[in-house]
């Protein structure tokens, strides 16, 4: 008996398989009806999962939104450098991997879902605003700091960078207008990085 309860029992791969399910459909049902319309019980229902096993794994809405938002972060890109490459072109290279990622479908309906009802759910912009320090920022306060451009115990550079990248992006999901095309955020992202670095260095020469 107790030899066919563990033969019963899900292995580590479907667990993951499961948990990896509900989050899609999770963050399908917050990205279409919003925060406050999805229930726990709904989201059970919808992947196939006892509302048991769905608050042993997040024990409340919050955590499942903040689950929904970590499940994509793979999809962020991070400033690596290639071998030899200088910082221009990984920054440009960077900035038009993260527009793009902003652009798709399930990142853009979840970050308008947060402005939308982040005032109503605070907690909703701590979670979008975690996030971003996370997966976006960080990496390129990390990189500037590499390079000499981002100081020891700050994070404007970077900040800053980051607004100039994406504020074509921004200014048209404001206005609900078209996204850029790729060559429009090629030509975007290039004039905003050459702006940048050499604000930047001017910046550093004159402190130093």
């Amino acid at each position: 008996m107790k030899a066919s309860a563990r033969r019963g029992r899900p292995t580590p791969e479907e667990t993951q398989e499961k948990i990896a399910r509900t989050l899609a459909v999770a963050r399908e049902m917050f990205s279409d009806l919003g925060y406050r319309a999805v229930t726990m019980r709904e989201v059970a229902a919808r992947a196939d999962v006892s509302t048991r096993t769905l608050y042993n794994h997040f024990p409340d809405k919050l955590k499942l939104f903040v689950e929904c938002l970590d499940f994509g972060s793979q999809e962020w890109p991070q400033p690596a450098p290639a071998e030899g490459e200088d910082a221009g072109a990984v920054l440009c290279r960077f900035g038009i991997a993260l527009v793009q990622t902003l652009s798709t479908d399930s990142h853009l309906r979840l970050g308008i879902l947060v402005f939308r009802e982040g005032a109503e759910f605070p907690e909703l912009m701590e979670a979008g605003n975690a996030h971003r320090e996370r997966y976006v920022l960080r990496p390129v306060v990390a990189y500037l700091r590499s390079i000499g451009l981002e100081d020891d115990d700050g994070e404007d550079n970077a900040t800053l960078l980051l607004a100039m990248i994406v504020s074509e992006w921004q200014r048209r999901v404001s206005y609900r207008q078209p996204m850029p095309s790729d060559e429009e955020t090629e030509r975007h992202v290039a004039r905003a990085v050459s702006i940048f670095l050499d604000g930047a260095r001017a910046y550093q020469a004159g402190k130093a």
